[in-house]
């Protein structure tokens, strides 16, 4: 997978890098594209897969399978060239937990977790986890992240609270609403719908710590440019002086 959130291939600055640590630098570079376009088809058949008509589920289930082979050959391929297979384990376990999912639904003794909703909310996690992750690993500016995270979080936290409220007596029930409750609790901080489940209230309260997290975020962003913009205007003066 594409590694978010510090899990790219670090090797040791003081160290001239090995042929191995060259290859792995190599696949993480030829990697980075085509997986994030993966990744991205990948969370919009998560999310279809929530509101497809029975008579679709079997082909959506089985190119989300295709993928999901995908994103464990390459897992497997970084690990092998990792050379630390251990130390890459350890630091990968949230990868490895996600490309755990989509195999224990598999499994019929576990169809319960999927009754009660925790295999697929699993799945929008790890779709989620994975797109933050490839937008960690492609842009490098702060704004632009923080702007493809939102969204990601809108998308993905969208798609949980249908999967946590959909079935239940006046609750939201349509993904376009939920996605419309997850923008207003990311943009504003505010609770359009009010959910009636109690993890479905607590995902409410953690959009809208979000929100205040990223508005905090862009304001010292902010503030930060125009200090910076300053200090440049005045060592240019006193240059010109």
């Amino acid at each position: 997978m594409t590694e978010p959130l510090g899990d790219r291939f670090d090797p040791d600055p003081d160290d001239e890098p090995t042929p191995r640590e060259r290859l792995a630098t190599l696949l993480e570079r030829r990697l980075d594209l085509p997986m994030a376009v993966l990744a991205l088809v990948w969370a919009l058949f998560v999310a279809y897969e929530l509101i497809a008509p029975p008579e679709q589920q079997g082909t959506i289930t089985t190119i989300s399978n295709v993928i999901w082979v995908v994103f464990l050959v390459e897992f497997v391929l970084k690990l092998v060239v990792s050379g630390k297979p251990f130390r890459y384990l350890r630091r990968h376990w949230i990868s490895v937990f996600f490309l755990m999912v989509p195999a224990l639904r598999m499994l019929r003794a576990l169809r319960a977790l999927r009754a009660m909703r925790l295999l697929p909310a699993a799945r929008v996690l790890g779709s989620s986890y994975r797109a933050v992750g490839t937008a960690r690993s492609l842009l490098h500016g702060r704004l632009q992240f923080l702007l493809i995270a939102s969204l990601v979080v809108i998308f993905g936290g969208g798609q949980l609270i249908f999967v946590l409220e959909r079935g239940r007596a006046e609750a939201i029930d349509t993904l376009g609403n939920a996605l419309w409750f997850a923008a207003n609790a990311v943009i504003s901080g505010t609770i359009v719908y009010e959910p009636v489940t109690l993890i479905g209230r607590l995902l409410a309260l953690l959009l809208t710590a979000y929100a205040i997290v990223v508005f905090a975020s862009l304001a010292g962003t902010i503030g930060a440019y125009f200090v910076e913009s300053r200090q440049e205007r005045a060592a240019s003066e006193e240059g010109a002086g």
